[in-house]
């Protein structure tokens, strides 16, 4: 099945919550992606009452990773603030609906904001280099798909990201982040 040259794994599965995973590689990288999103959906132990499938994720702890440093960290290698406006640090070729599921990441972790202002996440898209639109219009797709939450009207709205949501931007976050390492060299 697998040849000498070609140790190439892939997995993929989905949750009954709706979560997905997907990765390919050695099977130590596979089994330390797999453990790294298994820990950001599993919420933490707690008395058993029923969630809603769309409530947001607790928010992230800042223990150490693997890495030594606290997922903080990770975060602030990403994003920069400016004010109470998150921007990413580099320009990627992420949608706008990739930059909006960071960006609201980055607002319950390093903000501690869990519902981010519709005008702030505009103001981010906007310092981020994109100008597509209407807010509510341009997240339409991730609120269908679950990734996003929005509550509120016209100024007072708000949005927050879901436990899939949350694992989405993760994983958008360490792949750029494994990019820039990539090119620094």
């Amino acid at each position: 099945m697998n040849s000498g040259e070609n140790n190439n794994l892939k997995i993929r599965f989905k949750l009954p919550g709706g979560e997905e995973f997907e990765a390919e590689g050695p099977r130590e990288f596979i089994d330390t992606e797999r453990a790294k999103f298994l820990a950001l959906i599993t919420p933490p132990q707690q008395p058993a009452t029923p969630q809603p499938a769309l409530t947001p994720a607790p928010l992230p702890q800042t223990e150490p990773t693997h890495t030594g440093h606290s997922e903080l960290y990770f975060w602030e290698k990403l994003l920069k603030e400016d004010g109470s406006t998150l921007v990413l640090r580099r320009k990627t070729k992420w949608t706008a609906q990739e930059t909006a599921l960071v960006l609201l990441a980055g607002a319950r972790v390093l903000l501690k904001q869990p519902a981010y202002p519709a005008l702030e996440l505009a103001r981010s898209l906007i310092a981020c280099g994109i100008e597509e639109g209407r807010l509510d219009r341009l997240l339409a797709s991730e609120i269908q798909a679950g990734r996003i939450v929005g509550e509120g009207i016209k100024r007072s709205r708000t949005y927050q990201l879901t436990n899939e949501g949350f694992a989405r931007a993760f994983v958008l976050a360490e792949k750029l982040l494994k990019d820039l390492k990539q090119t620094s060299f």
